[in-house]
Order: C-alpha cells, then sequence, then structure tokens
C-alpha cells in the first residue's frame, strides 16, 4: 500500500457528500527532511531506528524525500470522478544518473470512479431518502498504478456517513486485487474531516486509515517467493489557513505537516514506516 494512497479518499468524500456540482484541481507539496535520522542505527528494511521524520531508503528512494501530488475531482449528477498521482523526487534533474529511477520522478496514483444508487434512484422516483445517519452509499472502482509494480484494480463500497460536528466522516470496504499476488483482499478504511478556529485563524485536521484484513496470498509471476501480507497505513494531517493570515483568498493556501505510520508497508512483512512530514496545499 503506497503513500497516501486514500488521502484522497477524505477530500472525495467531503465533495461527495453535497448536493452541488463540484470541479477542482489541487497541489500538495510534502518533505520529509529526515533530520533525526541516523545511518548508523538502522534496521532491516531501510528504516530508521527513533526516527520520526525519515522514509525507509527502499526502492522509493532516500530517507528525505520530497513529493508533489497533483489531485483533480468532477463530480456528476449521480456520483464523481477523482484521479491523483504522487511524484517521488520531482524537482530530481534528468542529469541525475546515480538516482534510482523512482527518486527521479517515480510515481504512485489512481483513478476512481463512485456511482452512488441513491441518487439514481431520487431521481427516477423524483423523491429525496432520509438514511438518517448514512447519509449515501456508493459503488466504487480504482484502478491504482505504482510505477514499480503497474496496476491493481479495487472494488466495493463508500459509505458517507451524518457525524455531528465534523465536516465529513466516510468509511470504505473494498475488495484489494493485485495481479502479482494469488488471492484478493477485504481492505477498510475510515476518512474524516474537521474544519475549525482558533482566534481568527482557520485550521482543518483531517486524514484516514486504511487496513488489509487477510493478506493476498502467494506472489504469482514476477512476484513467486514473496507475499502479500496484512497492513495498516494512517495519515493524519493538520492544516492552517495560511491565505487566510496574509489576506490572499481564503481556502487556497494551506500550510502545516502529515503525520505518517505504516505497518507491513508495500505488505511486506515487518516493514515499518514513522514520517513526520512538511506540507504546503495549493487549491487552484
Amino acid at each position: 500500500m503506497n503513500r497516501r494512497s486514500l488521502c484522497f479518499v477524505a477530500l472525495l468524500a467531503s465533495f461527495l457528500t453535497s448536493s452541488t456540482a463540484f470541479a477542482g484541481v489541487w497541489f500538495e507539496l510534502l518533505r520529509a527532511p529526515c533530520f533525526t535520522g541516523d545511518k548508523d542505527n538502522m534496521a532491516l528494511g531501510g528504516r530508521y531506528r527513533g526516527a520520526v521524520d525519515c522514509f525507509n531508503e527502499d526502492f522509493n528512494g532516500g530517507g528525505a524525500r520530497t513529493t508533489l501530488t497533483i489531485k483533480a475531482f468532477q463530480q456528476w449528477e449521480y456520483g464523481s470522478v477523482f484521479l491523483y498521482y504522487d511524484i517521488t523526487g520531482p524537482f530530481t534533474p534528468a542529469s541525475a544518473f546515480k538516482q534510482s529511477a523512482n527518486l527521479k520522478g517515480g510515481f504512485f496514483g489512481g483513478i476512481t470512479v463512485a456511482v452512488s444508487p441513491k441518487s439514481i434512484a431520487e431521481k427516477v422516483l423524483e423523491r429525496k431518502f432520509d438514511w438518517g445517519p448514512l447519509r449515501d452509499v456508493s459503488l466504487k472502482y480504482e484502478m491504482e498504478h505504482v510505477s514499480k509494480f503497474g496496476m491493481l484494480h479495487y472494488y466495493g463500497l463508500q459509505w458517507d456517513l451524518a457525524v455531528p460536528g465534523m465536516d465529513f466522516v466516510t468509511a470504505t470496504t473494498v475488495i484489494r486485487d493485485d495481479w502479482g499476488l494469488r488471492g484478493v483482499d477485504l481492505q477498510v478504511g475510515l476518512a474524516w474531516q474537521k474544519s475549525f478556529s482558533l482566534g481568527t485563524q482557520d485550521f482543518l485536521f483531517l486524514g484516514f486509515f486504511q487496513t488489509g484484513l487477510f493478506g493476498e496470498g502467494e506472489g504469482v509471476g514476477a512476484m513467486a517467493g514473496s507475499r502479500g501480507n496484512r497492513f495498516f497505513l494512517a495519515q493524519p494531517e493538520l492544516l492552517w489557513d495560511f491565505g487566510k493570515l496574509v489576506h490572499f483568498t481564503p481556502g487556497k493556501i494551506y500550510l502545516g505537516g502529515e503525520y505518517q505510520i505504516a505497518y507491513n508497508r508495500y505488505l511486506i512483512q515487518g516493514k515499518i514506516e514513522n514520517v513526520l512530514q512538511g506540507m504546503i496545499r495549493w487549491n487552484i
């Protein structure tokens, strides 16, 4: 399970809970400086023991890492389309031959199509349905792209919940189907967002977690000899509306941080990641 796979779920869910059509493009720039990492104190798998701002040194790059995320969303009357891509090392020049392929612009991302049977039924029957704490249920399909491995698929449901005091809370239950592993897995997640103010300043607390409950079994083909394990990934964020502070358009420029904790990263047994990243978000 690669980075921020479903940070996009948080944003997607916020739009799906609205009956008003929305379209948008936004960018996120994240930096893990790896100040607390010590190359003389590393565990197997490239993990910096005790560090809080370092990625693992692995096929995706080094402990210090910059990631540029590009996202786009289009809502329609009966659902939505969303795409996002993370680019690792987006500013590494092509002349840097000694860098790994992923560090020189490796990517991870996906395209999601969601369809709301509730919205379709309301249109056909010309009436609104009130499901109490359940705002909506959408059918979801995602094709996910990873530069080192290719494409995998997710099929399932997205559950939009009405939680007092929250901008949104959304749960997902999907089947993960990875071409390189013999089986499939049930993947469960939760995403949330809470906007709040301190004095005159506005903030967002948002994030998600995802967990694969069973693992996908033995590897096949080029993945033979490996195994898809259970995993856990969480990425809470705290963002400050910096644009409002400098009298720019509110809700456009955010500064903050994202904390990522992962267990069995990339479905690899025992691979742990613990990373605090600085973050800039620009809503175009």
